[in-house]
């Protein structure tokens, strides 16, 4: 799984991964391709692909995407 760091100012060690601005969940992808296209749309100093390896961020991630789809599944 693959995630974004982002980097508001020049400072090396002050980046953060991207989050939902809603919940603050991690945005991860499974395939490095997506995250690369959705790094190109950023507007920010700096920005750079990371390999998720935190479980605790994999598990929220996770937890969110099956949320969503249930919800999807129940709207149709």
């Amino acid at each position: 799984m693959y995630g974004i760091k982002v980097w508001l100012t020049n400072d090396v060690k002050d980046w953060y991964l991207l989050r939902d601005i809603n919940d603050g969940v991690v945005h991860v992808w499974k395939k490095k391709e997506d995250a690369l296209n959705i790094q190109k749309i950023l507007k920010c100093k700096k920005s750079a692909i990371s390999k998720i390896m935190s479980s605790a961020i994999l598990d929220r991630a996770n937890h969110k995407r099956k949320e969503l789809d249930h919800l999807k599944y129940f709207l149709k």
